[in-house]
């Protein structure tokens, strides 16, 4: 009985993290529902109630989501897993995790069944020395970016706004004012209007 009450718990907390997720990579690529209920095949509602994270993850729902908005569906499993639903925002725009995924399987047809004979400590530090070196990379870029913003440029390699720009600001403006999906009477996956 226990067992199956941890069981639910864990299935609430994961559908909100991707819950959180989904609207978080949501917030940088606008798409209306009805485009990706359409792109995922469900009915608005079955993709309102996946987006508002109910019922059990579904990953091929999550896969089809990443083209849909183009974003990096193994990344928003991926802040699922890892606690952080912003993580999925973060690499939508590098699809960061698919070219893990892609480093992953070159590395498994190289090495093979020698895999197994690398223990969890040379993991752990060959892990640790990566994402050190990739974190003195991002850090020099958000720097780089940060200076030239604050000279007045605009980065050439960056096509998405800061993310503490409001979200309300992202994608063309019709000559109304409204976003498509103001327009379209979109609804949010808790039923409430955009």
């Amino acid at each position: 009985m226990d067992l199956m009450r941890d069981n639910d718990s864990d299935d609430k907390r994961r559908g909100q993290l991707l819950s959180r997720a989904l609207r978080a990579v949501r917030k940088i690529r606008p798409a209306t529902s009805r485009d990706l209920a359409r792109a995922l095949g469900l009915s608005l509602r079955g993709y309102q109630h996946f987006e508002a994270g109910g019922g059990q993850l579904n990953i091929g729902h999550v896969m089809r989501f990443g083209p849909a908005i183009d974003c990096d569906p193994i990344g928003v499993l991926a802040a699922v897993h890892i606690g952080h639903p912003e993580f999925a925002a973060y690499v939508a725009q590098n699809k960061a995790m698919l070219a893990y995924m892609i480093a992953l399987e070159d590395f498994v047809e190289e090495t093979g069944p020698a895999i197994a004979r690398l223990e969890t400590t040379v993991w752990a530090r060959a892990y640790r020395a990566m994402f050190k070196t990739l974190a003195a990379e991002a850090l020099a870029a958000q720097a780089e970016s940060d200076a030239l913003l604050a000279r007045g440029g605009h980065h050439p390699d960056c096509d998405q706004p800061p993310q503490t720009l409001d979200p309300a600001r992202l994608g063309p403006v019709p000559e109304d004012g409204r976003r498509q999906d103001e327009v379209d009477g979109d609804e949010d996956a808790d039923g409430s209007a955009r």
